[in-house]
């Protein structure tokens, strides 16, 4: 039978201990059922991607929605014009309480 060592930080080993303790597998036997499952899918058994730092999450662009339409955070720049007269008609402007600028929602 063969041994592999490696480092890694002592935060991570111990969150791991706990998550595998609480499915019943050891660190050894987790990373077996790993390396077993990187076998049989002929790869990284999951996706292994590099996010792009330019991409926000949902969430901060729902925050982000969410302000402008409570009038906070909201900056010039912030706002987009709508062009469409229809559009515009369509749309009820409310003032920003914290500048004074009307706010469409």
């Amino acid at each position: 039978m063969a041994q592999i060592n490696f480092r890694i930080d002592d935060e991570t080993k111990r969150k791991a201990e706990e998550l595998f303790s609480g499915l019943g597998l050891t660190m050894s036997s987790a990373i077996t059922v790993f390396l077993y499952q990187s076998i049989n899918e002929q790869g990284i058994p999951f996706a292994v991607q590099r996010r792009s730092t330019s991409a926000r999450p949902v969430s901060e662009l729902l925050r982000r929605i969410n302000d402008v339409e409570h009038g906070r955070n909201c900056h010039y720049h912030d706002l987009i014009e709508v062009a469409d007269e229809e559009a515009s008609r369509s749309i009820k402007p409310r003032h920003a309480a914290s500048r004074g600028r009307k706010v469409y929602a």
